[in-house]
Formats: structure tokens, C-alpha cells, sequence
């Protein structure tokens, strides 16, 4: 069954990587042109690049906060299996970690934090269940890293990361000691959601595949 579930993130990350790839160049002259935020920037390029590549889409709707979600066919060899790919495009300047929300991930969090150790349930299920289909969860996080401010920024480098799926727990993050989460930047006291970074440098110390840079 892992192998399995593998070896559908492993092709949605290809599938995601060609995209960015093929529009990257087209990527850096809208970086350099536009003017709005960075962040808005950034999931117009994800969602351009992918809609120029193409999907094979299943007629289902999904709903959550992601930039970026289809209901999509992935062709591996011997098969074909429905996901529910979910992409979350961020523009920041620091380029080592990338926020992401607990709805964002069916990964358990397990880490230090303010002293104590925190293990907080993420709210993505690893399959989806739409109109009698079931779909495996996908998500992937496209960091568009840049410096400059407004018209003129320079996109400097793109990171593309496949969170693992839930299954993938004692793999990725089996305790607060071990684990490829940092701590986020929500405040607690203020009664903000918990997030959490994912570490760029620690997923692919696990995985390399799975942390593209280009």
C-alpha cells in the first residue's frame, strides 16, 4: 500500500515540476513585471503553468483554503488512480522553509515547541471520498523565492516540495526529535491557528526526491 501511495506523489510531483519548469522562464519576466503581491504573483504563475501543461481532470469538486486543487487521473504503468492534488504557492525571500496550515497536511505534527512537546492531527484526510469516488491526497508546495520589492523583483529560485502522506508518519516525523516540521509562526496567545514550516533541507535529507529546486 505505501508503495503504492509513493508512486502516486512521486508522478504528481513530476507532473508539477514539468509544469513550473516549462513556464519558468515566463515565471521571471512576470516576477520582474508585476505588481502586485508577491504571494498573488505567485499562485497566478502555479495555476498558469498548470493550466498550460494540462491535467487530466475528474469532473469533482473539492473544496478547502489551497490555492490550487483538481480532482485529477494519474497514469502510472500498470494503472491509473484518482488523486485529489492540492498545491499551495508561496513567495517569500527566505527560501529554507514554507508555512503551511493543519488543514494542509494528513501528517500528525510532532515537535518541540515553547518548551513542551506539541503533537497536532493534521486535517487532510489521506484519501478523499467525492460522489463515490476515492481519491488519494496530494499536496505539494510551490516556494517561489525572490528579492526586490514590487515592479522589478527578481525571482531568484523555485522550490517544489511533495508533503508526505500521513501513511509516511514514522518515516517523516516518528517524534518530536525527529522530524522534518520547524515551528510556525501563528501565535498561540492571539488565538491564531496552529501552523507549522516544513524544512526544505531536513524533507530531502530523508527524501531527496522529494524537494525539487530550480
Amino acid at each position: 500500500m505505501q508503495i503504492q501511495i509513493e508512486e502516486v506523489e512521486r508522478s504528481c510531483l513530476r507532473l508539477v515540476v514539468r509544469a513550473i519548469r516549462d513556464y519558468h522562464k515566463e515565471a521571471v519576466k512576470i516576477f520582474r513585471e508585476e505588481t502586485d503581491l508577491a504571494a498573488d504573483v505567485a499562485e497566478d504563475i502555479t495555476r498558469e503553468a498548470l493550466d498550460f501543461l494540462g491535467l487530466s481532470r475528474v469532473h469533482i469538486r473539492l473544496y478547502g483554503k489551497i490555492d490550487y486543487k483538481r480532482a485529477a487521473l494519474v497514469f502510472l504503468p500498470d494503472r491509473e488512480t484518482e488523486v485529489a492534488l492540492m498545491i499551495d504557492s508561496k513567495a517569500e525571500k527566505d527560501g529554507n522553509t514554507a508555512t503551511i496550515q493543519m488543514s494542509q497536511t494528513s501528517m500528525e505534527v510532532r515537535q518541540h515547541r515553547a518548551g513542551k512537546v506539541e503533537k497536532v492531527k493534521g486535517g487532510l484526510p489521506t484519501f478523499i471520498e467525492r460522489s463515490g469516488v476515492k481519491m488519494q491526497t496530494v499536496t505539494i508546495v510551490v516556494k517561489y523565492i525572490y528579492k526586490g520589492d514590487g515592479k522589478g523583483s527578481l525571482l531568484k529560485q523555485i522550490k517544489i516540495a511533495c508533503i508526505p502522506s500521513g501513511v509516511f508518519q514514522d518515516q517523516y516525523n516518528p517524534d518530536e526529535n525527529d522530524t522534518i516540521w520547524r515551528v510556525g509562526r501563528n501565535a498561540p496567545t492571539l488565538g491564531e491557528d496552529f501552523r507549522v514550516r516544513l524544512s526544505f533541507s531536513a524533507l530531502h535529507q530523508k527524501a531527496a526526491w522529494r524537494v525539487v529546486t530550480l
